[in-house]
């Protein structure tokens, strides 16, 4: 059942668990901490949660916006202040990786595009490609051109929105943004930064850059900016 999320689905330990889908670089980004809690209170309505047997097995967030954002942290940015919004701007669905693979996550993006759909918005999507991080290496736009012999994108996730009739639109460059010392970006990434230079990390979708003091260093990841039009057709394939 897909439920509000209220401060009763905040407080359950399961959706705390939640965040073991994505890795930890990815939750320091300045502008996302700033606003994120204010989603909630703000936007209620656009927040919502995959609840079975009274555990929180996923979580969806979005954002009204006017305009297409520049990127991810743009949406949170700038969302807020969007008096007459025109789209509806995707921020996340994370679902419990124990429970991964059950066709959560379209249940989960069907019902965002529903919600854009009943104001007549489109949905658009910084999209975070699912296997670009065993890619760390390779540019996006390389990346997202990449197709399996059927015609199908080759990423799993950027698959599932052309599935539902989104096109790709764009690539969101620093999309995210986790800047700190070397310290601390050690201690989220788990991994050592001896010296200078460009470090490959778990789950990371491009490298971690530490600067050439080795005083800090920063990840910036990039999207794929996709769009769902208003109403469109769901695509059997």
């Amino acid at each position: 059942m897909i439920v509000p999320v209220d401060a009763e689905i905040r407080a359950k330990p399961s959706f705390q668990e939640l965040r073991r889908a994505w890795p930890e670089i990815v939750f320091h980004d300045a502008i996302s901490n700033a606003n994120w809690g204010r989603l909630y209170d703000e936007r209620p309505e656009f927040q919502f949660a995959l609840v079975e047997d009274g555990e929180v097995r996923a979580e969806g967030n979005s954002i009204p916006v006017t305009g297409m954002p520049l990127s991810w942290r743009d949406a949170l940015r700038t969302g807020f202040d969007a008096d007459e919004p025109d789209r509806l701007c995707a921020l996340a669905i994370l679902v419990d990786p124990d429970h991964q693979r059950r066709g959560l996550s379209r249940l989960m993006l069907e019902h965002m595009r529903g919600l854009g759909h009943e104001r007549r918005w489109e949905l658009v999507a910084p999209v975070r490609p699912s296997l670009k991080h065993l890619y760390p290496l390779t540019p996006i736009e390389r990346y997202v051109e990449w197709r399996r012999d059927d015609g199908l994108l080759f990423d799993p996730w950027l698959r599932a929105h052309e599935r539902l009739g989104a096109e790709i639109v764009g690539i969101a460059q620093d999309s995210l943004v986790s800047e700190g010392t070397v310290a601390e970006l050690e201690e989220w990434c788990g991994l050592e930064f001896p010296e200078t230079g460009s470090y490959v990390v778990e789950g990371g979708l491009v490298p971690v850059e530490i600067d050439r003091d080795r005083d800090r260093g920063a990840y910036r990841e990039p999207n794929v900016w996709m769009r769902h039009p208003p109403q469109a057709e769901t695509i059997e394939r």
